[in-house]
């Protein structure tokens, strides 16, 4: 039979995570081959990473998994596709015994909550979300009209449904908004749009805020998202780009520094207002638009 693995330098990774997949042929006589590895496509995804793995997998005909963590959309996904996985943390080679062997079970459920970034332990994933949380406090309030842009599976729409009198949750990825959907589809202030965040039906010089995390770089028409901000952001608007350091591991392999952000909206007449490191991996910056647009 043949399995797939996440990995990430010789260790088992998770789906979305891992740099490369490995196709294993697993042998009647306890022997195993590596026949195919690949690059992650996982890692080229705006949102919903680990499904772009996992649909990699069935593309290659197995529908057997070893992965090191596994988040809700990912595990309703690939158990509604018949995916049986298995969780293992620690080296492929040892991944691979422990399978051979019968040491492992079956995966029953996910391994964690819902969340962003890179393989972490339930405990600091909370820690991370309540210290991004309260960096962005200062910059919301009671009424606001919020726009989260490229929203993936609402990691954020959950912090700022509580301010906002209207909330966009926007984002391309049909399987991230059917998640949004589940979500959040009962709260009356939330406006849920399958839509590209190039080019929205959000109404013009209407948004207090805009926001987008991990997206930016993965945008290909950058000048066009900005042309899009700034439309629909009021004047003395704001905007917060999350983004991942320049210099760290971890991440898309193309990551902008925040002076390279800035060069794409100042023409636009956005200035910087505030800058912050929210984690090892990742700063904030805030823009405020001080204009109508370009000259």
């Amino acid at each position: 039979m043949r399995i797939a693995i996440s990995v990430s330098s010789g260790f088992v990774s998770g789906p979305g995570e891992g740099d490369e997949v490995w196709i294993v042929e697993v042998r009647d006589n306890g022997t195993y081959e590596v026949i195919e590895r690949y690059e992650n496509p996982a890692k080229y995804a705006q949102q919903v990473r680990g499904i772009f793995m996992l649909r990699s997998i069935l593309e290659r005909g197995v529908d057997t998994v070893i992965l090191s963590e596994i988040g809700p959309p990912g595990y309703r996904w690939a158990v509604g596709k018949g995916i049986k996985i298995y969780i293992f943390e620690g080296h492929v080679d040892d991944a691979i015994k422990a399978f051979i062997n019968g040491e492992l079970t079956e995966a029953q459920g996910p391994t964690h909550e819902e969340h962003h970034g890179h393989h972490r332990h339930h405990k600091h994933v909370e820690e991370e979300r309540i210290s991004v949380y309260e960096i962005l406090k200062p910059y919301v309030s009671n009424g606001m009209i919020i726009a989260d842009l490229g929203c993936g599976e609402g990691y954020y729409c959950d912090f700022f449904r509580v301010y906002a009198s209207r909330l966009y949750c926007v984002d391309i990825d049909e399987t991230a908004i059917e998640e949004v959907r589940r979500r959040f589809g009962n709260y009356g202030n939330i406006t849920i749009l399958n839509e590209d965040i190039i080019n929205t039906s959000i109404p013009s010089d209407s948004v207090d805020l805009a926001f987008m995390s991990n997206v930016f770089h993965d945008i290909e028409d950058k000048e066009a998202v900005v042309k899009e901000v700034n439309r629909i952001l009021k004047p003395g608007g704001r905007l917060i780009i999350i983004e991942f350091k320049k210099d760290v591991m971890f991440g898309p392999p193309f990551k902008l520094r925040p002076e390279e952000v800035e060069q794409y909206f100042n023409k636009w007449g956005f200035i910087r207002e505030d800058y912050a490191e929210v984690s090892p991996y990742h700063y904030m910056l805030v823009l405020r638009k001080t204009r109508l647009g370009a000259d």
